[in-house]
């Protein structure tokens, strides 16, 4: 099994985003080649959670390293009272994702998600501990099914919407809380084309009235 660290490449918007009043919005245009978030079927439309991307990689069930997306953060995985921080956290997002069951017994090959908690970018989710949460485990469970259903037009306006009040699935599931997403990660079915969007593209300040 190849274990050297792989980036992975950043997924794009399908909206055309161009810098609106000092910030970068997104426009009703759609970049080339992302009409299928719109139109195909099968499309999913999955809770984009606000934590830390990294990959797993493990041999029969056993922790080998953990990468982000540029480096090995930590290549002899042990519990050890000289562990910084960041590693850590990490140490204690995987354990959790052991009990939580998101991790396969005796896997072997890389797991790439996010690592969520108190202690990273604001606990938007108001977690009490790490997590290691597998993208997989959120596309089958915290996905929107009245998108796959076509409950809604999925126009720009309506999307616009629809993203002020979105609640996070994730949240919800693991508190009960209702809490404002992040955004959304578009999986196509066929399993090589994504997208997302974040509640930050839109601009949901009111126009200031005239004095």
């Amino acid at each position: 099994m190849n274990t050297d660290v792989k980036d992975y490449p950043k997924i794009r918007s399908p909206f055309v985003r161009k810098s609106i009043d000092g910030k970068y919005l997104a426009t009703p245009e759609i970049e080339e080649g992302f009409s299928w978030v719109f139109k195909d079927e099968g499309v999913y439309a999955v809770d984009k959670i606000h934590g830390s991307n990294i990959c797993l990689i493990f041999q029969d069930g056993i922790l080998q390293s953990i990468d982000n997306r540029k480096n090995r953060i930590i290549d002899k995985p042990c519990i050890s009272a000289n562990l910084k921080t960041n590693e850590a956290r990490m140490i204690e997002g995987v354990i959790n994702a052991f009990e939580r069951k998101w991790i396969e017994k005796g896997f072997t090959g890389r797991i790439y998600g996010e690592l969520v908690g108190p202690t990273l970018n604001g606990n938007i989710h108001n977690l009490t501990k790490h997590y290691f949460v597998p993208f997989d485990y959120l596309k089958e469970h915290c996905h929107w099914k009245t998108w796959i259903a076509n409950k809604y037009p999925k126009t720009f306006e309506s999307i616009r919407l629809w993203f002020k009040d979105l609640p996070s699935l994730f949240t919800k599931r693991m508190t009960k809380e209702f809490d404002l997403a992040e955004g959304l990660v578009f999986y196509h079915p066929d399993g090589q084309r994504k997208a997302k969007i974040r509640r930050d593209f839109f601009d949901y300040t009111e126009p200031k009235g005239e004095a």
